[in-house]
C-alpha cells in the first residue's frame, strides 16, 4: 500500500476516532452539576456506551417488533448473554471495523475489505443464533427431569411458587437459571402467570409453552397438576427418544453436509496459503471474485438442501 493509499485510509479512520471520543467527552462534560459546578461521579464505560447507542437499539428493536421478530433485548436473553442491546450494537461495530481494517492492510483499496467487513456484520447475529439453538436444545433435554421435579414437589403438598423454587434449586443451568429469575420475580411481587409469560419470551421453546399452559390452566379452574405434568413427562421423554433415534438415523447425511460445506473452503484456503502464485488469479481479479461469490452461493444451496432433508422437527 503506497502512500496516497495509506492516507486516504488514515485520515478517516482518524476523523471517526476523533468524533467518537469527542462525544464521549460530551457525555462526561453533562454530568458536571450546572447549579454548584461539582461534577457527580465519574461516568463508567458501559453507561457511556449506553449513551451513545441506546436509542439506536431501541429504534432496532421497534421495528423488530413491528415485524412480528422478538427485540434484540428478547434476542440476547434467548442466547443466555448478559449484555444490553447497546453493548450488542457496539461489538457489531466493532466487528465490521476491524474486518474492514483486516481487509485493507491485506488487499488495500478494494473489494476485499468490503468482503471482509460484511462478514465481520453477520457473525454477531449468526453467533448470537447459534448461542440460541443451543441453550435451547440444553433447556429441552432437561425438561422432563423439571417435570418430575416439579410434580414430586406438588405431591408433597408444596403451593405452585414453593414448587418453582424447588426446581430453581436443585435444577442444573440453563433450568435452574431460568426458574430462579422465575421465582425472583415473585417474591418481588409479580404474579405468577406473569412470570411464566416472562420466561416464554425468554426460551422459545414449544414444549415449554405447553406447559406453562398447563400450569396457568391449573392456577385458574384447579385440578390434579401433578397428574398432568406426569402425563405430559412421559409424552416429552418418548418424542425425545425418538427425536434422537432419528438423529442417528441422519448422522452420516448430516455429516455429509458438513463435509460439502467445509471441504472446498479448507482447499480454497490451502491453496491460497500454500501455493499462493496458482491461486492468485482468484483474489486479484473480477473474474475471480465473481467466480468465488459463485462457488460460495452454491455451497449454501447445497449445504441448505441438505440440512433441510434431514432437519428433525420438533
Amino acid at each position: 500500500m503506497d502512500l496516497s493509499n495509506l492516507l486516504a485510509v488514515a485520515v478517516p479512520m482518524a476523523a471517526a476516532i476523533a468524533i467518537f471520543f469527542w462525544s464521549l467527552d460530551r457525555i462526561r462534560k453533562e454530568r458536571v452539576d450546572p447549579a454548584d459546578g461539582l461534577r457527580t461521579a465519574r461516568a463508567t464505560p458501559r453507561e457511556l456506551v449506553e449513551r451513545l447507542l441506546r436509542p439506536a437499539a431501541d429504534n432496532l428493536s421497534l421495528r423488530r417488533s413491528a415485524e412480528g421478530k422478538p427485540t434484540l433485548t428478547e434476542d440476547l436473553a434467548r442466547a443466555g448473554l448478559s449484555i444490553t442491546p447497546a453493548e450488542y450494537l457496539l461489538i457489531r461495530i466493532g466487528a465490521v471495523a476491524l474486518g474492514a481494517l483486516i481487509g485493507l492492510f491485506r488487499f488495500g483499496i478494494s473489494v476485499g475489505p468490503i468482503v471482509i467487513a460484511a462478514v465481520g456484520f453477520v457473525i454477531p447475529p449468526l453467533v448470537v443464533n447459534y448461542l440460541q439453538r443451543r441453550r435451547q436444545n440444553m433447556f429441552n433435554d432437561q425438561l422432563t427431569g423439571m417435570l418430575q421435579l416439579l410434580s414430586n414437589s406438588l405431591k408433597t403438598g408444596y403451593a405452585i411458587d414453593r414448587a418453582l423454587e424447588t426446581v430453581a434449586t436443585k435444577s442444573q443451568p440453563p433450568v435452574s437459571t431460568e426458574f430462579e429469575r422465575v421465582t425472583t420475580e415473585v417474591t418481588l411481587g409479580t404474579s405468577v402467570e406473569d412470570a411464566l409469560s416472562a420466561l416464554l419470551l425468554r426460551i422459545n421453546s414449544p414444549d415449554l409453552e405447553f406447559i406453562v399452559t398447563a400450569i396457568l390452566l391449573h392456577t385458574r379452574v384447579g385440578g390434579n397438576l401433578a397428574e398432568v405434568l406426569d402425563n405430559i413427562s412421559d409424552t416429552l421423554r418418548d418424542r425425545l427418544q425418538t427425536k434422537r433415534d432419528m438423529s442417528v438415523l441422519t448422522a452420516q447425511s448430516r455429516a455429509s453436509a458438513s463435509i460439502i460445506t467445509g471441504l472446498p473452503i479448507l482447499l480454497a484456503l490451502g491453496l491460497y496459503v500454500f501455493v499462493p502464485g496458482y491461486f492468485a488469479p482468484m483474489t486479484s481479479t473480477f473474474v475471480g471474485y465473481v467466480l468465488l461469490g459463485i462457488a460460495g452461493l452454491l455451497i449454501l444451496i447445497g449445504n441448505i438442501f441438505i440440512r433441510r432433508m434431514t432437519a428433525l422437527q420438533s
